[in-house]
C-alpha cells in the first residue's frame, strides 16, 4: 500500500512545484499531507500507528503515559566477509523489542542497507547505532508503507514500511500483539505474563 500524498503549496517546494513524499520528522514540514488507510482499520488510534513514520516509540509513550524502551534482540550484518571488506551495500539484520513497563508493545525486524562509503564508515568505522543512523546524518527519510494487515483471529496487527536516503535503506516488518491497543495494556499483570512467554518462545 503506497501512501499517498498531496501537491505541495507553491513556492514551498521548488520551481516545478513536485508531488513529494512525505519525511520522517514532518512535523517540521510545510507540506500538506494526506495518510489513507483501508477502512478495514477502524480504529483511529490502528490508523495512527500504521502510519507512524519513524516516530512510533514517541506515539506508544504517549498512548500509554509511561516510557517506552528498545530492547535489542538481533543487530548483526547479514555477510561478515561483506561487512570486513566494505562492499557496499553493507547489510544489517535487526530485531528489536518495544516495551513498556516491562510489556512488549511491538517487535520488529528489519533489514538495513548501508549503501555509501559514509553510513558504512559510521557505523563500521564510528560504531555508530543503526537505530541512530538517520539522526547522526541528520536527513530526514522518505517513508513508504508497503503492506498492512490485521490478525484473522484476534486484534493483532502488522505492517511492513520503508525508511529511505541516499545513504541507507531499511524495510521493516512491526508486528503489534493482540491487545495492546488496550491503554491498560501495560499495566495488566496477565498481558505482561502473556508477552514474555511468548518472547521466549520465539
Amino acid at each position: 500500500m503506497v501512501v499517498q500524498y498531496t501537491k505541495a503549496t507553491a513556492g514551498r517546494v521548488g520551481k516545478n512545484d513536485k508531488y513529494e513524499p512525505n519525511h520522517f520528522g514532518d512535523v517540521m514540514s510545510q507540506r500538506e499531507t494526506s495518510c489513507m488507510l483501508p477502512a478495514v482499520f477502524k480504529n483511529p488510534v490502528q490508523r495512527i500507528m500504521l502510519m507512524a513514520n519513524g516516530n512510533l516509540q514517541r506515539v506508544l509513550s504517549a498512548y500509554y503515559n509511561m516510557p517506552v524502551s528498545v530492547e535489542v534482540l538481533l543487530n548483526e550484518p547479514s555477510d561478515t566477509r561483506q561487512l570486513k571488506e566494505r562492499r557496499l551495500p553493507v547489510r544489517f539484520d535487526r530485531v528489536i523489542n518495544l516495551v513498556c513497563n516491562g510489556t512488549v508493545v511491538c517487535t520488529a525486524t528489519s533489514t538495513v542497507d548501508l549503501l555509501t562509503t559514509k553510513a558504512a564508515d559510521l557505523v563500521i568505522g564510528q560504531g555508530v547505532g543503526i537505530g541512530q543512523l538517520f539522526r547522526y546524518m541528520n536527513v530526514l527519510p522518505t517513508f513508504l508503507l508497503r503492506a498492512a494487515q490485521l490478525s484473522d483471529h484476534d486484534s493483532s496487527f502488522e505492517r511492513v514500511y520503508e525508511l529511505r536516503c541516499d545513504d541507507v535503506v531499511c524495510e521493516i516488518t512491526e508486528i503489534f500483539p493482540d491487545g495492546m491497543l488496550d491503554p491498560d495494556f501495560c499495566t495488566r499483570p496477565q498481558a505482561k505474563t502473556q508477552m514474555q512467554t511468548q518472547t521466549q518462545m520465539a
